[in-house]
This record gives C-alpha cells, sequence and structure tokens, in this order.
C-alpha cells in the first residue's frame, strides 16, 4: 500500500502561523484561520492553480486543500508546505522524502478538474459493474471514451462496442459500372485508317525542389540566454508579468538568441530578454537565465564572475532588500540556488582569499538541517545560536580585492562611493563539506566545497551572498553589513 500524500506546515522565516483560505488564492479574505508552523501530517484533498495565476519568478503557485486537525479543510500555498507520499493523483509522483511543494514539478493531470482524494482510513465504495451497451448504429462512430488514471476511485469506463463499417448497396436501378481496365488495343474498322506515326512515351520531367532560404549562421559569440529554472521556463508576449503567457515554454539549459532586453519600469530591478525560439519572438524576466557571448550591445555586462556552481543548479529565490523590497516575497539578502548534495562550489575565476570559515556543530550527516532537528523554518534561536552558523550552517567567506573584481563591477563600486580599494566579500553557505581553510589564497576556479543542507535550509541549496567594503581588511561579516548588494553586481545568474 503506497504512502499517503501528506502536507507539513513549513512556514517562512520569522512568521509562527501560516493562513488558511476558503478558496486557491490570497484574493479569499479575510483567511478562515492561521495554522501553527510545524503541524505535520495533514491529508491532502486537492490541488489547484493560483485561480489569479500569482506568480514567483514565472513559476505558478499551487495550493493544497487540507484536512485540518480542527476537523475543518481550507487552501494552503505551496510555498509554506513541505510535502511527502505518493502524489501521484495530483501530478507530483511519489515524494520519498519531505520536500517544499513549490520546489516540485507538478505534471499535467489528464480529465482532472478536481480531484477528491478519500482521508486516510476512509475506504473508498465498491465499484459498479459496467452494463453492456446496445451496439451503435453502422455509420454512427460512437464518441470517443475518456480514460481517467487508474489512480483516481472512478467507475469503469464502459467499453466502447465495434463499430460496423457496412457497404453501401447501390439502388436496383442504376446497378454500380463495372471497373473498367483500360487496355492499349487496335479497334478494326471498315474503312483503312490514315497511318499514325507512333508516340514516343514521354518521361516524366522531376519537379524542381522549392528553393530553401539558407538559414543564416549566428556571428561567432553572439548573445545566447541560457535556461537556469528547475523545469521548463514559461514565457510572456511582453516584457512584464502584466502580460499574457505564450505557451512556449523554453527548455532547462537550452540556449536561445538574444534580440533585445528592456526593463519593465524605471522602478524594476529586473530586466527582460527578448528571445528567439523555434522562430517565435517571445519575453522571459532576467532572473530565470544565465547568458553568454557578447552582449554588451544589449546593455549586459560580459566580464562577470560565473555562477559558482557552472551548469548543474537552477534558481530558486533572488536578492530582496530595500529600496526594491517586494512586500508579497520574504526579505532576502542573498541568492538561494538550486543543486543536488555534493555539487561542486567554485570559486571566482580571478582568484580570491578564504578570511573566514564555519563549521555548524549542530549539524550532522543524518539530520544536517534546522528543519530535520525539530525546529520551524526562520526559528529566532537559530539566528542567534553559533553552534548552527546563525543560521548558514557551514560557510566559507571569500575575500576577493580590487584587482580580482570584473571591470563592470569596480565601475559599480566607485559609483557607490566604495573607492578604488574596495574588495568585495562572499559568503558560500549551506555547505555540505568546506575544502579550504581560513587564510588559503585560492587559485582560480579553485573548488571551496559543495553543495548541501545545513542549517536553516529546507532543502539542499547555495545561498550566495554578497557585502562590499572600502577596506582589503577583513573586520567581521556582521560589520559589513551595510554593504549588502545583489549578487548580480558580481556573478552572472
Amino acid at each position: 500500500m503506497s504512502n499517503p500524500f501528506v502536507a507539513y506546515v513549513s512556514g517562512i522565516p520569522s512568521r509562527p502561523t501560516v493562513k488558511v483560505r476558503t478558496g486557491p488564492s490570497t484574493t479569499y479574505d479575510p483567511p478562515m484561520f492561521e495554522i501553527s508552523v510545524g503541524t505535520s501530517n495533514l491529508p491532502i484533498l486537492d490541488v489547484r492553480a493560483d485561480d489569479k495565476g500569482a506568480n514567483l519568478q514565472g513559476k505558478t503557485y499551487q495550493w493544497f486543500r487540507l484536512q485540518f486537525p480542527n476537523g475543518q479543510v481550507g487552501w494552503t500555498r505551496d510555498d509554506l508546505l513541505t510535502v511527502s507520499g505518493d502524489g501521484t493523483a495530483f501530478g507530483y509522483g511519489v515524494v520519498s522524502t519531505g520536500t517544499v511543494a513549490f520546489n516540485l514539478i507538478r505534471s499535467f493531470v489528464p480529465n482532472i478538474t478536481t480531484t477528491t482524494i478519500n482521508p486516510v482510513g476512509v475506504v473508498p465504495p465498491a465499484p459498479v459493474a459496467p452494463i453492456p451497451a446496445a451496439p451503435p448504429a453502422p455509420t454512427v462512430i460512437a464518441p470517443p471514451v475518456v480514460v481517467t488514471p487508474p489512480t483516481i476511485p472512478t467507475a469503469p469506463t464502459q467499453p466502447m462496442a465495434p463499430v460496423v463499417m457496412s457497404p453501401v448497396t447501390p439502388p436496383p436501378t442504376q446497378p454500380a459500372a463495372p471497373t473498367v481496365v483500360v487496355v492499349p488495343v487496335i479497334i478494326p474498322v471498315t474503312t483503312a485508317p490514315a497511318p499514325v506515326a507512333p508516340v514516343a512515351p514521354v518521361a516524366p520531367v522531376p519537379a524542381a525542389p522549392p528553393p530553401v532560404a539558407p538559414v543564416p549562421a549566428l556571428p561567432l559569440n553572439a548573445p545566447m540566454a541560457v535556461i537556469k529554472t528547475m523545469g521548463a521556463a514559461p514565457t510572456r508576449l511582453g516584457p512584464s508579468t502584466t502580460f499574457s503567457r505564450t505557451g512556449v515554454l523554453l527548455n532547462r539549459h537550452g540556449r536561445y538568441s538574444i534580440l533585445e532586453v528592456q526593463r519593465e519600469n524605471a522602478n524594476q530591478r529586473y530586466r527582460w530578454l527578448r528571445v528567439s525560439a523555434n522562430g517565435q519572438s517571445v519575453w522571459i524576466r532576467e532572473d530565470l537565465v544565465s547568458y553568454e557571448g557578447d552582449t554588451s550591445v544589449l546593455g549586459l555586462p560580459t566580464d562577470l564572475y560565473p555562477a559558482p556552481m557552472v551548469e548543474k543548479y537552477w534558481w530558486v529565490r533572488g536578492y530582496n532588500m530595500s529600496p526594491n523590497l517586494d512586500t508579497s516575497l520574504v526579505q532576502h539578502d542573498g541568492w538561494d540556488l538550486g543543486a543536488a548534495t555534493g555539487e561542486p562550489m567554485l570559486a571566482g575565476p580571478n582568484g580570491g582569499t578564504v578570511v573566514k570559515i564555519n563549521i555548524c556543530s549542530k549539524c550532522t550527516a543524518e539530520k544536517p538541517s534546522t528543519l530535520m532537528n525539530g525546529y520551524s523554518v526562520g526559528d529566532p534561536a537559530i539566528f542567534n545560536d553559533p553552534a548552527w552558523g546563525f543560521g548558514y550552517g557551514n560557510y566559507v567567506i571569500v575575500r576577493y580585492t580590487s584587482d580580482q573584481l570584473p571591470v563592470s563591477t569596480r565601475q559599480l563600486l566607485l559609483s557607490r562611493g566604495f573607492g578604488e580599494t574596495a574588495a568585495v566579500y562572499v559568503m558560500y553557505a549551506h555547505l555540505a563539506a568546506i575544502a579550504v581553510r581560513e587564510g588559503q589564497v585560492l587559485t582560480a576556479n579553485q573548488q571551496i566545497g559543495t553543495c548541501g543542507n545545513t542549517g536553516n535550509s529546507e532543502a539542499a541549496h547555495l545561498h550566495l551572498e554578497s557585502r562590499a567594503s572600502k577596506s582589503a581588511q577583513f573586520i567581521g561579516w556582521a560589520n559589513i553589513r551595510s554593504g549588502v548588494m545583489d549578487a548580480v553586481a558580481l556573478f552572472k545568474r
């Protein structure tokens, strides 16, 4: 017997409860009630996409209809839940270990608009035997049978009777003409016909193939967008989420020619890229892609550091701080890049120096994260506990001095008043293992550790955080808090 599909309320940092709503959208206000973070083993009764199409960086939120301990049934959003068990009926397959629902890719579930699963322990009614159907009229074709996935308890579908195609009998007064085989013959005539010169058979002239327009080769080092989402990336008709989706999905790791770059509006920190996909022109937001080639003509810097995990990662969450704080999202002072545990973590291409490492003393191989140790995600006690690395788990801080920084980064720091001797300090957090020591001078692209799930973490990922300082003398991570900045100043996504 498969494990039931159940949810655990994981919530978000700094909030002890999660709102439960009457429908699958935040527009269903006021909420029914609030459920405590940490509530577990909640049966999942239904899953639907957000009624209003609300999304995070292009991925639409899914809402889960849950059975709560107080006997009520209500809806909670997928970024607030960790799920496990057999979710095949809802398009998730079997989730063997607890996973944040938003991080899962939901496949299409055909012919299911509202899926209801009996609560745990309730035996579904026995199926009713099908009633044989009368055979259809000979010339009428039966409508197609809708096949329901076998994972949903339902009455068996009646089998479609075979369709008999009877020949059409012509009216008796007009018998069908016999088939005539035309054979070249000489017909005798009473008078001698004029001699006819034999006609030589004319060989068929092959039709000329239509001219094929040559496919123009892309110029050397042409600007290309590289998709960095967990699955396929959705696209829009224009450079904003206010435009409708196109239905065109861009493949993960796919490369597409960049045609144009625009900002959504003057106050929007994200840019939008218009790309060519199978002959169509579509738009995608820059946080879902990296880019390569000569992008200088498009206003994108070409000299930034590559992301620390090269290829095998996906975008999870970006920088969200004042003055461009999006209050609908969690405040976040870095980037989160998802990857498998053990994925190598590389330093920058110009070398650097390790100024700080931290080994999380409470992170064990069996239970590396706070969540696995009974804490709720974002518990304030974690952020005050050095044994948890103040929530960062195992981490490495690397200093990149002015001479090691890209020209575009140095220019940005000068424009912000950091001066010509500025340095950028980068924290690589939640690591599974650390491969360097404090004070070590790094070579270009040297491995500094591996991706992990240590500290205040829900799944294996890298938390990448950048802080600028006027001095190359490291004075402590907390003391350069005022220099926190979006990692896009130094790294490609």
